[in-house]
């Protein structure tokens, strides 16, 4: 195994795109071409004062603009942020609404009031520059409570497959382009915060986080079905490389970006030709400056030729607030990517 470091190549580019705020990223294309990242502002990785706000590129990723709110509960701490976008171009948000604090603002652990947290939605039509209401699922929906995160996948006939998690991990599923959502698929019962990825062959590919108490490392699986029914796990790599997110390359390789919750702390990233049976042996670094574990969370996009990555720094911050913790973007072409991750 071998580590390079992104901005080692001469065309990669770093950009910052939000400070004070940036947590979990999540970024889509819109079909007019725009790239809209949604991420978490007014709080650090906790915080009752925490909300979901989207900014918006027209160049590709080399700028973005100011961040615009999504949702703001405001008695809830709306965060994990899963996004996607139809084919008619609504992008949908569904999000964690979590009350779970006490009246000086401390999270609590008791989770047994089922009424303190719940599962949102919020829509926007115009390509992610404005947002509409955000309105909380209520107790008679079976997927109320959990947490969504991560891409929502928009297949060829139109239907949507949203991650989401609890106790177990669920694809839930749209057939009306993100405007209402049932049919919960059954996925995986010790992972969360995962990713899918439809492959070139037919396959999905699926890259989850571990949610085993005595380790913390990632899981693949592989369905030939759609999503409906997957295979046995296979480990990861050994280590806290998590969470994750995937993308296929023009060649028809699959891009794996991941945290790297360890030492130095940050993100990362590899590539399989082979639907991730194996990986390259060149580990991309492309952050490794985070000063504690609460990093990474990276989400890609291909666009124009460029792999888009973001992820999240939350910096020395030790504040409810989020100051000090900033999101980038790092950019680099695609054919640069094939040629050093071999």
């Amino acid at each position: 195994m071998s580590e390079l470091h992104v901005d080692s190549l001469p065309r990669a580019e770093r950009i910052r795109i939000a400070t004070d705020m940036g947590y979990f990223p999540v970024v889509v294309t819109t079909p007019d071409g725009a790239l809209v990242a949604v991420f978490r502002a007014g709080a650090g990785h906790m915080g009752r004062s925490g909300h979901l706000v989207a900014s918006r590129s027209e160049d590709g990723g080399r700028t973005w603009s100011a961040p615009v709110v999504v949702a703001n509960t405001r008695q809830y701490d709306d965060r994990n942020p899963a996004v996607g976008v139809a084919k008619d171009g609504m992008i949908t948000v569904a999000y964690h609404a979590n009350a779970m604090y006490d009246a000086k603002g401390q999270y609590m652990t008791d989770r047994r009031n089922p009424k303190a947290v719940h599962t949102g939605l919020v829509h926007s039509t115009d390509g992610g520059r404005t947002w509409g209401e955000p309105m909380l699922f209520t107790d008679h929906a079976k997927w109320d409570a959990m947490s969504p995160y991560g891409r929502i996948l928009t297949l060829p006939d139109g239907a949507m497959a949203m991650p989401i998690y609890g106790e177990k991990s669920w694809l839930l599923w749209s057939r009306d382009g993100g405007r209402t959502w049932g049919d919960l698929t059954f996925v995986a019962d010790d992972v969360n915060e995962t990713a899918f990825c439809p492959l070139p062959s037919g396959e999905w590919l699926f890259l989850g986080r571990t949610s085993l108490d005595e380790e913390r490392y990632s899981l693949l699986r592989w369905s030939s079905d759609g999503g409906r029914t997957w295979s046995a796990p296979t480990k990861f790599f050994a280590g806290r490389r998590l969470p994750s997110d995937l993308a296929v390359l023009p060649d028809g390789s699959v891009l794996a970006v991941y945290g790297y919750r360890e030492e130095p702390y940050g993100a990362r990233a590899r590539r399989s030709t082979d639907g991730g049976r194996t990986w390259s042996e060149t580990e991309l670094v492309l952050h490794d400056k985070s000063r504690n574990i609460d990093c990474g969370y990276p989400s890609v996009v291909i666009h124009d030729g460029w792999a888009v990555m973001l992820f999240y720094d939350a910096g020395a911050t030790t504040t409810y607030d989020g100051t000090g913790a900033f999101c980038e973007a790092v950019r680099v072409p695609v054919e640069d990517l094939i040629e050093v991750l071999r």
